[in-house]
């Protein structure tokens, strides 16, 4: 399904995590591209949900930050070519919801 804004296409598909192996089923309201698990995702897209991105290669998720309106965001870093990227943490997903002990795991410890 393709919504009519240019910069953002709704291809949501379920996957297998090249990372932890869990089977990722689609998201409820946005197009997962991460592991509600692991947090981990592919270099798969240029624009949000657009799967044109011809890298594959894996997504680290290296921190997060929180957005205004956007709720909390996952920062991502390409393993391969080293672009960062942006998703929602999905918390609310009714599929299968984002992983709140993998998300903390980003949390910067503080030197003891």
């Amino acid at each position: 399904m393709s919504l009519q804004n240019p910069r953002f296409r709704k291809i949501n598909d379920s996957f297998v995590c090249e990372n932890c192996g869990h089977k990722v089923p689609p998201a409820e309201k946005s197009c997962r591209d991460h592991c509600p698990k692991c947090l981990w995702g592919k270099h798969v897209d240029e624009l949000p949900g657009d799967r044109n991105a011809n890298c594959g290669g894996g997504l680290q998720p290296m921190r997060y930050e929180l957005h205004s309106k956007k709720g909390t965001m996952i920062i991502f870093a390409c393993v391969r070519c080293g672009v960062e990227k942006r998703n929602r943490f999905l918390d609310s997903d009714s599929f299968e919801p984002d992983s709140y002990d993998a998300l903390l795991a980003l949390t910067p410890q503080e030197p003891g």
